[in-house]
């Protein structure tokens, strides 16, 4: 019995696309726009199923991020310990921000990592990509490993209130566990890495 339910489970991993367009139970009938911020624009999209249901669905346009996960020689990683006007508090996170307009996904991260940190990397490694809000947006999360650092000075914007902290790895992972690190992007940031991730002795942090 165990022998077929580990057979139904590597199938089915198998099988299953991390992503795909197609088929599409939805039309698209029409589209407009309600806000438009800049960075932010917020769409009052008119959808029709091959069944004939007529519905609208709110769709926000927000810009990709890139976040990166700072690996020391040591096996300590780099994080920012950030107030964020929203939740009216502080949290611990991992680099990151928005990829600019004409800018790619890892020059992103270069540029944030050196920005919040003082860091630069001589080693990339890309971790892959998340839809961070699908049921409302297609923004998307650039998760990448930054190696071979490099201490440099801080670039930040004036309305940034952050701090450096740096982590052993295990302790890191042992605040995740425990439930202590409770920003998304970097609870999976994490958890990709852990997985995929090795230094360049081949050992896992």
């Amino acid at each position: 019995m165990l022998c077929g339910r580990l057979f139904d489970a590597i199938s089915l991993t198998a099988k299953t696309p991390k992503f795909q367009r197609t088929p599409k139970p939805w039309r698209t009938t029409g589209s407009r726009r309600l806000i438009d911020l800049g960075e932010v624009k917020l769409f009052r999209d008119q959808l029709v199923s091959k069944s004939g249901f007529r519905t609208d669905h709110l769709r926000l346009v927000l810009h990709d991020f890139s976040i990166v996960v700072p690996v020391l020689n040591d096996d300590r990683l780099i994080f920012i310990w950030n107030y964020r006007h929203p939740i009216q508090g502080w949290e611990l996170e991992l680099p990151a921000g928005l990829v600019d307009d004409g800018e790619d996904a890892e020059s992103g991260a270069r540029r944030e990592l050196k920005e919040e940190t003082g860091y630069s990397a001589r080693s990339w490694k890309r971790l892959g990509w998340l839809h961070t809000l699908p049921g409302i947006s297609a923004q998307r999360a650039h998760i990448f490993l930054a190696q071979k650092l490099r201490k440099g000075m801080m670039h930040r914007e004036p309305y940034e209130y952050m701090r450096v902290r740096i982590l052993p790895a295990e302790e890191a992972y042992r605040l995740l566990r425990s439930g202590r690190i409770v920003h998304s992007p970097t609870v999976s940031a994490l958890g990709l890495a852990r997985r995929r991730s090795s230094d360049s002795s081949g050992s896992h942090f």
